[in-house]
This record gives C-alpha cells, structure tokens and sequence, in this order.
C-alpha cells in the first residue's frame, strides 16, 4: 500500500466514523513490518486526523513476527497498539507451516522478538492456527504460549488452503475440552486469561445469538486494500481475486452502493435465510458462520462448512468446563452437547 492510498483510506474512515468516541484500526497484510517507512508515514497521518475528529483510536498491528528493530520496538511502544503475533505454540508446531523465504523455522525469532516486546511494555497476542495435522496438540501449545506470557491468545483453525476431515474436525472440537481445563487451573492460580474461542464473555453461549447474524461486515468494519478498494473485513478482502463482487468500492470514487447494500445483506441476514441452519440444534449460539469463511470453503456466504458447525457446537460445554457456572450463575447457560 502506497502512503498515499493509506491516508486516502484514513481520511475516508474517519469520516465514516464522525460522531464516535473510539475506532480501532489494524494493520495488516501480507506483513506490514515489510513497509515500516510507510506504515509510521500513515500512522502519524491517522493520529492527526483522529485528533482532528475527537476521536481515540486503538492500534492493532498483525505480524508474522519476525521482523524486529530497535525502530521498530520504540515505534511501537509509544503508542496504545496491540500486536497480534502469528504463532502457533510449540517449535514442533509453529515450524511445520511458519517458515521463511528459505525455508527456516521462524519460531526461535518470533519467540525473541515477542519477548523483546513485552520487555518493552508492548501488549502482544498470541494468533494460533490451527492445522489438521495438529488438531490433537491445541492443548499443549496453549500452554506454551502461556509459558511465554503470552495470556491472550486467539485461536482458529486454518480455512480455504486445506480440507478439514470429519475425524480431524472433530479432534479439533474436542480439543477445546483440553483448552478449558488449562483456563480452569490457570485462573484458580490467580492468572487473567483470554483464550478465543473460550472469552469468558463469549457471544457462543447462553443462546445469545438467537436469530441475530452477528456479522459487521460493510457496516462498522471495512478493510482498504493496497490498490485502493474497498471490501467488508480483511478476511473478505483475502477473497476479492476469487470472488470480485466483494469489493464495495474505492478510496477515490467512495462506495459502491448496490455493493455495498447486497454484502450488508448478507452480513445480516437472519436465520430464515440460512437453510442450512435452521433444523440446527445449535443455531442460537451461533451466527450462522463467518462470511469469509462460509465463501473460501463452501462458495456460499450462507452456509458453513461441518468443521466451523462443529467447532462452534462444542463451545458452550467447553465454556461451562472452563467458567464453572456455579460461580457465575447471572450467565445462562446452554443445552449440552449441541450437534450441529
């Protein structure tokens, strides 16, 4: 992305946000550190803006993590960002997939380099992707990951570049059961976690999505891609060279209403819409699937694929598992063991 386009962005969203008391804005990629010149050109250029509309922005930054600099540590440092850093828990599992141009492990640089951001004060979180061949050892890389202080930690399987088999799928769901006995002898030691998709104040439980999509998509979430256009999320914008019709626009010509109107539809489209979900037994606790995912895997925005269905349907069990209810009885609580 040029600095020109980055700032035509900028200007656009936080027009788009005039009236609000906080935005957050994330950067991303590809690996943004790549064009760390320009990346601190478009973030001076969003502080003045936001100061000109009154607005507090938070600043998220998605790295792969091996690129690191005193520059860099310091840039980052001074200022409210969150870094969101690729790492999948033990070397065994991170090197498998995460390597370099060529072709080394990464996960002894990322490690240094997260720990040289939390020597500086640097809030990190740990985006753990889960592949197929380590469904069974989601566990034990948490615990790694905590072991590194990382205590927030996001954690999704990979979607659209491999095939989820239903053993596999369902190795993955169960895993979540181990993920909740960590975040259960973890917080009786004192310690404050946030572990997706198991967020003590999850949307996946208690039937609180009952008929709602959920999806902001085109409606408080936008993405700008280098050359200018515009999609709903950056997950969606990863989409665009399949599926063209997701782009709502552009920084110089502004949205594309018809665009945008049919992706706000689809974002928020109810129950009564989604056919595969209707019959459902755990439809209330879920949101129908994520856009990006449903089109990369199924090439419908409206049906998930059986592992996300599975996935989600585990998660209420798990959450009791980790949250003891008992203690927190103001929180409803779900039929067990949904099958999706």
């Amino acid at each position: 992305m040029s600095v020109d386009v980055g700032q035509r962005a900028i200007d656009m969203f936080m027009s788009l946000a005039e009236g609000a008391a906080t935005a957050e804005i994330t950067f991303t990629g590809g690996e943004a550190l790549l064009r760390f010149p320009d990346l601190t050109s478009i973030v001076n250029h969003l502080r003045k803006k936001a100061a000109e509309h009154n607005i507090a922005c938070q600043l998220v930054l998605k790295t792969n993590g091996t690129i690191l600099s005193p520059g860099i540590v310091d840039f980052l440092s001074e200022g409210s960002w969150r870094v969101v850093v690729s790492i999948d828990g033990t070397s065994a599992s991170h090197d498998r997939n995460r390597k370099d141009k060529a072709g080394r492990p990464t996960h002894k640089t990322v490690s240094h380099n997260i720990a040289a951001l939390h020597e500086h004060g640097v809030e990190c979180v740990a985006s753990m992707t889960v592949h197929p061949d380590n469904s069974s050892k989601v566990a034990s890389n948490v615990r790694e990951l905590l072991q590194m202080g990382l205590s927030r930690i996001d954690i999704g399987p990979v979607y659209g570049t491999v095939e989820w088999s239903e053993a596999k799928s369902l190795q993955f769901a169960n895993s979540l059961n181990e993920v909740a006995v960590v975040i259960r002898e973890e917080t009786a030691k004192g310690c404050c976690l946030e572990i997706g998709p198991l967020y003590r104040e999850s949307e996946h439980v208690g039937n609180a999505l009952h008929d709602i999509w959920g999806c902001k998509a085109g409606s408080s979430h936008l993405a700008f891609l280098p050359d200018g256009s515009i999609s709903g999320c950056s997950s969606l914008a990863m989409l665009i060279p399949k599926f063209p019709e997701l782009v709502v626009g552009n920084v110089w010509k502004g949205f594309d209403d018809n665009a945008l109107t049919h992706l706000q539809q689809l974002a928020q489209e109810r129950q009564g819409g989604r056919l595969e979900c209707q019959q459902c037994s755990t439809k209330d606790n879920c949101a129908g699937g994520c856009l990006a995912i449903n089109y990369a895997t199924t090439k419908n925005p409206l049906q998930p694929p059986s592992f996300y269905c599975r996935t989600i349907s585990a998660i209420p069990e798990a959450w009791n598992a980790a949250w003891a209810l008992d203690a927190y009885e103001s929180f409803p609580t779900s039929e067990p063991n949904p099958s999706p």
